[in-house]
């Protein structure tokens, strides 16, 4: 008479799995503990808006996102006046530092930013991303996600001696490049990201981020001014 084994109820596969993400966590949680602070100098190009981030490299990513709607942002920004610089690049790409919202400071010039979003209501399946730009002199300073820990600061607005001792850089959406550049970074690994996105978490609620200002809107053609939602 043969007799059935009963499976275990957590089967090795699963125990080697929780085994390996709790070491994952703990030697994350170490590297972070042993990671230097970087601080680094922020302006907008006329200078009458500054801040400085101050992050660990751990909590830090640079990004080269090639999506087209930061190419369509940083074109829609340099046409609200003649004298400023359009921040994407020859590539179509944008040029980010991802860092912990608590890690970014405005010491000047905090009346001056000016909030815009892709459209009043967002898409499907399309994250409402606030980004901000400088009203003196129209630079995009930096982007966000309300209900996320993040924020984006574009790297052309900080001290370039500095930007190097980031972590990174990765490319993000390299598939909407204009033209594959010759130097370009390893695609983004998502482990590696998900895992500063659960890092970032207990920042959602702080950095110099007003939501209720009324936005500009960079991908209405039509009207580019409506009332806060």
């Amino acid at each position: 008479m043969k007799m059935k084994m009963e499976r275990p109820s957590l089967t090795i596969s699963t125990t080697i799995a929780v085994v390996a993400i709790s070491a994952a966590c703990i030697w994350r949680t170490i590297k972070r503990s042993r990671s230097p602070v970087i601080q680094c100098k922020l302006s907008c190009n006329c200078g009458k808006v500054q801040g400085y981030i101050a992050a660990k490299r751990e909590d830090s990513i640079r990004i080269w996102c090639f999506c087209q709607d930061c190419q369509d942002y940083g074109a829609f920004v340099a046409s609200q006046d003649k004298h400023a610089k359009n921040i994407v690049g020859e590539y179509g790409e944008s040029r980010v530092v991802q860092v912990c919202k608590s890690d970014l400071y405005i010491i000047q010039g905090q009346d001056l930013l000016q909030l815009s979003r892709k459209s009043a209501t967002p898409t499907k399946n399309q994250l409402y991303m606030h980004r901000y730009y400088t009203k003196c002199c129209h630079t995009p300073l930096f982007q966000t996600v309300d209900f996320l820990g993040f924020v984006g600061v574009f790297l052309e607005n900080l001290d370039q001696a500095v930007i190097d001792q980031f972590d990174g850089p990765v490319a993000m959406m390299p598939e909407q490049a204009r033209k594959l550049p010759p130097n370009m970074p390893p695609d983004i690994f998502v482990p590696h990201f998900l895992w500063k996105l659960i890092r970032y978490h207990p920042s959602r609620n702080l950095g110099p981020f007003d939501y209720d200002m009324n936005p500009t809107f960079w991908g209405d053609k039509k009207k580019t001014t409506l009332n806060t939602l």
